[in-house]
């Protein structure tokens, strides 16, 4: 499969547009981390909150092991006050962090991807579309001369067939880049410039096919 033109000019441009394309691509993927990234920084809220809770609970702990027993009333009294402080622990503070930086990871992905893909998308429809019909052209072309050309009697004719489609098909001031009378070099039967005409507009050359034939005079 050929992926690049023979005319090294429309190669040259075609090659810059892959490689515009391809560090188009890398730097929206470089700023979809570096927002990701940035969302993240929101996480250590969510992780000071959760360090809140346990911390709390921590407290509630140590307060309990610390009660002294056997001591009338008061270990009753201190063992009751652990037992409510328990009611107010810090688990819901722990579960509303965890919370927290759940979503917030998911909001960090979400808006990354976002970020890195609609300038993906955009360039992707505006490149991809064309790049492949080159390449599909190319191939087309490519194949339907092979074929023909494997009868050395059609060589002719295939100059004509390229040449008509160039005349029916090209605009008029691309005909004149290849032939100043396109009209006089069909009549004389020169199809080689209006072949040439058809062949690079699909990015292929004449010679490729149809040897070193010498140029005849635009």
């Amino acid at each position: 499969m050929r992926l690049y033109p023979d005319v090294y000019g429309r190669r040259f441009a075609w090659m810059l547009a892959d490689l515009f394309v391809a560090g188009w691509i890398y730097l929206s993927v470089r700023v979809g981390f570096w927002v990701n990234d940035l969302i993240l920084q929101l996480d250590a809220l969510a992780q000071g909150v959760i360090r809140a809770g346990r911390t709390f609970d921590s407290w509630i702990l140590s307060f309990e092991q610390g009660v002294p027993n056997g001591v009338p009333y008061v270990s009753d009294f201190l063992h009751r006050t652990a037992e409510a402080l328990k009611t107010h622990s810090g688990d819901s503070l722990i579960s509303a962090g965890q919370a927290g930086s759940h979503a917030i990871h998911v909001m960090a992905l979400i808006l990354g991807i976002t970020v890195a893909s609609i300038p993906i998308l955009f360039a992707l429809t505006i490149f991809l579309p064309r790049r492949l019909r080159l390449i599909a052209d190319m191939r087309g072309v490519h194949i339907t001369l092979k074929r023909a050309l494997a009868r050395p009697e059609l060589t002719t004719q295939m100059l004509e067939i390229l040449a008509g489609r160039a005349i029916y098909t090209l605009p008029y001031n691309q005909l004149l880049a290849y032939s100043r009378n396109p009209a006089e070099d069909w009549y004389l039967r020169r199809f080689e410039p209006l072949a040439r005409a058809e062949l690079e507009r699909h990015g292929l050359s004449v010679d490729r096919y149809f040897g070193g034939r010498p140029a005849l005079e635009a």
